[in-house]
């Protein structure tokens, strides 16, 4: 009876998880996973006691397959997500396919209404297109996401996506990119270093809460720990960016955390910045969509006039997520603006 009662209770999820998995095209570890679930429900519904234990055991064994091959091989061939600043890492971050959270969140947010048209049209394809490519080039992969909703995130202890630059394993130039709202992904911060290799340098991208607050007292600690972990690291250069969220804690952080044996370069804003603060003293991009509604690109236009001569701004036919829609064009204005930074650092 207890069984019946149990399996009255994981049915509709199950049934909800196939649903899920069908609507956003799951991966294999995520089918894997529902497939777990709606075994192990199925044989809570068995009458036969033998034939009840032995279905739910094979889909606890599903289960237990799937989360297991994750934990050994979900760590990227050139992408790392550690645990700063021991460089341990975290099993929580290599059970979930990112792809799965992300586009499960993403298609919750559409049909909920809670993204601006102008700013979605192409968010979900250029969604599902960056993760093709993440996934090409690195295989299976950990998210930082995982530990950042379990509240895991502190100056202490905080996950970080490392991608160091190819055939470079001691770069003395790194950049240093900050998420937005609702947390770090890989994906995101995968697609800043294809840029950044433009000019061979690491890519660390750490993390903070959800609400992506760098500009609270958390995530200036979070930064000066990265900072000082990179120069520990033999980095002497950095670049300081920032996604969203992420740009307008870059805009305020660039004046108030820095490190004694770090020169920072320059400031990178990738829809978000704060006019709030005083103009940047260090040469700033900004690449902002035309259509963004939650960054209005006004507001970007301002602190590029703020800034002046130090300003390069890069407007695209766009919303609040160019940079995975218009990726080609954003990755193509980020290299090119760090290989002109360099030439102009040369002596």
């Amino acid at each position: 009876m207890f069984a019946f009662i149990l399996g009255l209770i994981t049915a509709p999820a199950a049934a909800f998880l196939v649903v899920a998995a069908l609507y956003m095209g799951a991966t294999p570890s995520g089918w894997g996973y529902v497939m777990g679930v709606v075994v192990a429900s199925a044989g809570l519904f068995t009458k036969r006691r033998r034939r009840w234990r032995g279905l739910t055991r094979v889909g606890l064994g599903l289960l237990l397959l799937v989360a297991s091959t994750r934990l050994l091989f979900a760590d990227g061939s050139g992408l790392h997500t550690l645990r700063l600043p021991d460089e341990g890492w975290r099993l929580a971050n290599r059970l979930v396919d990112e792809r799965d959270g992300t586009l499960f969140a993403a298609h919750a947010l559409m049909l909920s209404g809670r993204l601006p048209r102008s700013d979605a049209r192409d968010f979900v394809p250029a969604l599902e297109s960056a993760f093709a490519r993440l996934r090409d080039a690195e295989g299976l992969s950990a998210t930082p996401a995982v530990a950042t909703w379990l509240g895991l995130q502190s100056p202490g202890s905080f996950d970080a996506v490392v991608i160091p630059p190819e055939g470079n394993t001691s770069p003395e130039t790194a950049v240093v990119f900050l998420h937005g709202y609702a947390g770090n992904f890989a994906v995101y911060c995968w697609q800043m270093a294809r840029a950044v290799r433009a000019i061979s340098a690491l890519t660390v991208c750490p993390s903070v809460g959800p609400a992506g607050d760098w500009w609270s007292r958390q995530g200036e600690e979070t930064l000066e720990r990265t900072f000082a972990w990179l120069a520990r690291r033999g980095v002497r250069r950095v670049y300081l960016g920032g996604l969203s969220n992420g740009g307008v804690g870059a805009s305020v952080l660039v004046g108030r955390a820095a490190h004694p044996g770090l020169e920072l370069r320059g400031l990178l804003l990738i829809s978000g910045a704060s006019s709030k603060v005083p103009p940047p003293r260090v040469p700033v991009l900004l690449v902002e969509g035309k259509h963004d509604s939650m960054m209005p690109a006004r507001l970007m236009r301002e602190v590029a006039n703020r800034a002046g001569r130090l300003a390069t701004y890069v407007e695209l036919d766009s919303g609040h997520f160019a940079f995975l829609d218009r990726h080609e064009a954003c990755e193509k204005a980020i290299a090119s603006w760090l290989l002109e930074r360099e030439r102009d650092a040369r002596p």
